[in-house]
């Protein structure tokens, strides 16, 4: 916050007289202004389109009768306009704001729009200067949460007696939150558990992704999946190991940057979002989950807006985990700069390319994408990614395992089943698609009231036409394309099969 702050006495400082606060929180925003223009020996005036300026004046409420009525005032004043976004499109309001603009310099007077909505017409982009107010820090946070806990203590007649440990943590577990937001979590959590203890954490939490589901722009997911349900891509599993404590204090004493992100491209069904879930679980870090599509295809607010708010959102409760989930669907070459370009979507890129590549909060994006065509170039180019790894479809060792875990987390025990021979009966199945057809052949048993059995499967897999040959030659070009650009994935796995292969091509592993 410190550092908002002071970029706003900056402004002020530099001479920008109109200025655009883009922030939900107006009573929070105005209580900024209202500090700031104290150390300037400053008076704050506040207007809306329903009291007007509230002063017992009798000035309309009209954003006309506002800018008549600032043009009249001579000395230093600070205006503070709630929600003006909405007449800024008025060539009226427009050509006056214009006109203003020259006489509060003169004036030293400074106008403060403060709006959740950016939105600045064409004319005003060179006389507006926009400052996004971020969301409350872990320092305001815990300010709010000692206010609620004293309140509390003088409501009930009682000490609330929290460690500063779990202090620490409730606070963390807000973070993300507007200052009401988290108030009204805080406050609710204390109703509900008034001996609060760490297991009440959940509580915060579950309200936490309630909010933060309603904003449309992030998921917040609650993972169990880890690399252990993972079957194969060792080579990938091994790199995320060796960076689980890459966020550690511990790791910038060593001298190590901190992790930027990961680009998975691949085979449908072959694992990839299911690595993103596990690499939440394994590096104990929160996972929000960005569907670029739904976000980056609302025409209100726009794209460039959505794609700066869930930044913010993201940064606000790092450390954590961003998972783009098919990229292209949001972020395609022809969305970007080819025949369907879209000037929103072109911005949001150009902006989300640059945070990806500048950030400086601990926020680990880990993309996932199907098609390689549809990906624009300057997605893949080094330096965006930690590191690139290209996820093929699973060989015949990795094929058992997948089977093998599939089965066992259907309660299943995996030796009872032969393995080798569905794994070989498997060949160019995805991950998802092995595990459907263990879900098929189960629907079989059940139908017959018996267990199932390796027939079942065999059956399964012999009535299913895998991806791989219906889209054969997407097949073919990703992997032509990670050829000479991408990590594998998996270990080279010729060599395995081939000595898991006996003569005649049966198993002699």
């Amino acid at each position: 916050m410190e550092e908002f702050e002071q970029e706003l006495k900056l402004l002020v400082q530099s001479g920008h007289h109109l200025i655009y606060l883009l922030s939900y929180e107006e009573d929070r925003a105005k209580r900024l202004i209202r500090k700031l223009a104290e150390s300037f020996r400053t008076k704050v005036r506040y207007w809306s389109s329903a009291k007007g300026f509230g002063e017992g004046l009798s000035v309309g409420c009209s954003a006309q009768d506002l800018l008549l009525e600032i043009s009249k005032i001579s000395e230093p004043n600070w205006f503070v306009l709630s929600d003006f976004h909405h007449f800024l499109q008025e060539p009226l309001i427009n050509r006056g704001l214009r006109e203003l603009s020259s006489s509060t310099s003169r004036r030293r007077q400074f106008i403060f729009m403060v709006s959740p909505i950016y939105k600045i017409p064409l004319e005003l982009e060179k006389e507006i200067v926009m400052l996004e107010l971020p969301l409350p820090g872990a320092e305001e946070l815990k300010q709010i949460l000692e206010r609620v806990i004293a309140s509390f203590e003088k409501s009930q007649g009682r000490e609330i007696k929290l460690k500063n440990e779990l202090k620490e943590k409730i606070v963390r577990a807000g973070l993300g939150l507007t200052e009401q937001e988290a108030e009204r979590v805080f406050v609710r959590a204390f109703i509900e558990h008034p001996e609060f203890k760490e297991e009440h954490l959940d509580s915060i939490l579950a309200q936490k992704k309630q909010i933060i589901r309603q904003q449309n722009l992030l998921e917040f997911y609650q993972v169990e999946e880890n690399l252990e349900q993972v079957g194969g891509l060792d080579l990938l599993k091994d790199w995320l190991k060796s960076r689980a404590r890459a966020f550690s204090e511990e790791a910038r004493r060593y001298g190590l940057p901190e992790p930027r992100g990961l680009l998975l491209l691949g085979v449908q069904g072959c694992g990839k979002s299911l690595c993103a879930k596990a690499v939440s679980n394994l590096w104990r870090l929160p996972l929000l989950r960005f569907d670029a599509s739904l976000v980056l295809g609302s025409h209100e607010p726009p794209a460039e807006v959505n794609i700066r708010r869930a930044i913010q959102l993201a940064e606000s409760i790092s450390p954590c985990v961003l998972w783009i989930d098919e990229i292209e669907k949001g972020f395609s070459a022809q969305l970007v700069s080819g025949k369907e370009a879209s000037g929103a979507v072109a911005r949001a890129f150009a902006s989300f390319l640059v945070w990806l590549q500048e950030r400086k909060k601990p926020v680990y994006v880990i993309a996932t994408a199907n098609s390689i065509s549809e990906l624009p170039p300057e997605l893949v180019r080094k330096g965006r990614f930690d590191e690139v790894f290209f996820v093929d479809l699973p060989k015949i060792h990795e094929r058992e395992e997948i089977f093998a875990i599939h089965l066992k987390k259907r309660g299943r025990e995996p030796t009872n089943f032969d393995l080798k021979a569905l794994a070989g009966a498997s060949e160019g199945f995805s991950g998802s698609e092995i595990e459907q057809s263990i879900i098929s052949a189960m629907y079989e048993g059940f139908t017959d009231s018996r267990e199932v059995n390796t027939e079942d499967i065999s059956k399964a897999l012999s009535e299913t036409v895998p991806l791989s040959e219906t889209l054969e030659e997407q097949v073919k070009e990703l992997r032509r394309w990670a050829k000479n650009r991408a990590r594998p994935a998996s270990l080279d796995t010729k060599l395995i099969d081939l000595l898991s292969q006996g003569p005649g091509g049966k198993s002699s592993i």
